[in-house]
């Protein structure tokens, strides 16, 4: 089973590395862990009045090769997307 690792960068450029990352079938699951993720951390942000806030998500290969960027905008859902 392939290992995706999940990196979060917040606006002051600071990029939290997955140094762990998860065993997952395919980048379709690393995607949506991703998403849970950022959600939770997005909603951390808000509550606690984030000086450096989310604003993306990337996930990388174990040679840290990356496949996905996700910004964190995109993980609200629709109604409150501006």
């Amino acid at each position: 089973m392939p290992k995706f690792f999940i990196n979060f960068q917040n606006s002051d450029q600071t990029v939290a590395k997955d140094d762990v990352g998860q065993d997952l079938p395919g980048l379709a699951e690393a995607k949506s862990a991703a998403l849970i993720s950022a959600r939770e951390i997005v909603a951390d942000n808000i509550k606690g009045g984030a000086t450096n806030p989310l604003v993306g998500i990337s996930i990388t290969d174990e040679s840290g090769h990356e496949l996905l960027n996700i910004l964190a905008a995109d993980v609200l859902p629709a109604p409150l997307k501006s």
